[in-house]
């Protein structure tokens, strides 16, 4: 990958991580850019080599957008768009845009249409679907259906925003079971605390539920815990028709990753009346959440020959976002996906 040049927007927590992924990558960091010039020219110093000098730096990502190869977009939500429908039209041929997609439905499509039209094959960095320990998980529900068809997706979150760490969990839900979202029905917190990132954003918390559509016609529900004074857990449960599996992904190994309890294989015949005792299933797990391994192989696939098509689950999953915040808007009433008409046109400054 050493012939690939990328740049990179935004150098907050995760643009570093960006940084640390294109090196693991074996791509060229070829230039930074933040709004704070000093702490772009501070980056690119401390990667100055003898061979390729040091990386353009600027505060202006305008000029990051000729003479390279990838571009990674890891600044909030809101800017997304712009910078994302420039790189189109510079003809930039790999675009990594950190998530959320954009602020509303009707933006995240221009993007992708843009993207598409120019060529650019535009990623969204959705990292669970490239996490170990989320791979494995989903071989075994999804590949192995160790405790058979889902029925419910629960997780149990806490604090974060709905934006900005719910989305994650939505096409977490979504990506298990090769399934889409159809509905949404939320009550959002009413008075959120400051956003962390600034007053300027918007991303409460409060408790998501989700309709899901797999792509053989099998429904399920996810309900979604994301209440600001709920302390984060990060911990999933799928229940299926078989049994129940749980994720964690943060607790190192051994004491965090996967379990689950099924029916005996010899007893999956038995009239579902019955009390049939469950047992435990081994499932295997890896390390705990790694974002820099998964932002490198996000990376990996997007350059690679088969990408995976995560623009399109950055439309989905910023549509339940948005949803979301229209169905608490009506009460918690049901709001259908994908957004259609005024719904496309609601645009929340989420992170």
């Amino acid at each position: 990958m050493t012939d690939l040049r990328a740049a990179v927007i935004g150098l907050g927590g995760m643009g570093r991580r960006h940084i640390a992924a294109l090196d693991a990558a074996g791509i060229r960091v070829a230039g930074v850019c933040d709004m704070n010039l000093a702490v772009a020219d501070e980056l690119a110093q401390s990667r100055r080599s003898a061979r390729a000098g040091a990386p353009v730096a600027t505060s202006d990502w305008r000029g990051l957008l000729s003479g390279i190869d990838l571009l990674c977009v890891a600044t909030n939500g809101p800017s997304h768009h712009e910078i994302v429908l420039a790189a189109a039209a510079a003809g930039i041929p790999f675009v990594l845009c950190e998530k959320p997609m954009s602020t509303s439905g009707a933006k995240t499509r221009e993007m992708a249409e843009a993207c598409g039209k120019s060529g650019t094959r535009l990623a969204v960095n959705l990292c669970r679907r490239f996490l170990t320990r989320c791979l494995l998980f989903r071989k075994a529900v999804r590949d192995e259906l160790v405790v058979g068809r889902p029925r419910r997706f629960w997780g149990i979150i806490g604090g974060g925003g709905v934006g900005c760490v719910g989305l994650h969990y939505f096409d977490y839900a979504a990506w298990l079971f090769d399934a889409r979202p159809v509905w949404v029905s939320a009550e959002l917190t009413e008075n959120p605390a400051p956003n962390v990132r600034g007053a300027q954003f918007v991303d409460p918390g409060g408790q998501v539920s989700v309709g899901f559509l797999c792509a053989d016609g099998h429904r399920f529900v996810g309900d979604f815990e994301l209440s600001e004074d709920v302390p984060r857990a990060s911990r999933c449960l799928v229940i299926g028709t078989e049994g129940v599996a749980e994720f964690d992904d943060f607790t190192p190994m051994p004491d965090g990753g996967a379990s689950a309890h099924a029916r005996p294989a010899d007893q999956r015949q038995v009239v579902k009346t019955r009390l049939v005792q469950p047992e435990p299933v081994v499932i295997d797990h890896g390390p705990a959440l790694d974002i820099v391994q998964a932002t490198r192989d996000c990376l990996l696939d997007l350059v690679g020959p088969f990408a995976q098509p995560t623009a399109g689950a950055g439309v989905e999953s910023v549509d339940v976002v948005l949803g979301a915040h229209l169905s608490s808007r009506l009460g918690g009433a049901r709001v259908a996906l994908p957004l259609t008409g005024e719904g496309l046109a609601l645009d929340v400054p989420i992170t």
